[in-house]
């Protein structure tokens, strides 16, 4: 088990409040409502199964007509974003 709480540069100079990744717990004081767990569908990254992804509470459908569905993997050793193209595309 693995948690990220990430915060914006204004926050931290604000508030004081600093980004945290945690491994085997997560603090219940970094949110607020339920937790909703995942299978691992792909283990040597952490992959889950991805249904779609929701921007303003608009659906994107990124994942309607992908014959294998879609996964993702959540990776704190990055500062890139990477995505298929099909993914991109919906989007841009």
């Amino acid at each position: 088990m693995f948690s990220f709480y990430l915060t914006s540069v204004e926050d931290e100079k604000k508030y004081g409040i600093k980004s945290d990744l945690t491994f085997g717990y997560f603090d219940k004081t970094k949110f607020e409502g339920d937790i909703h767990w995942n299978d691992i569908a792909f283990q040597y990254m952490f992959g889950v199964k991805l249904d779609d992804i929701k921007v303003n509470g608009k659906s994107l459908n990124i994942c309607q007509n992908r014959p294998n569905g879609c996964m993702v993997t959540f990776d704190s050793g990055t500062s890139l974003m990477s995505v298929p193209t099909f993914a991109f595309h919906s989007m841009a």
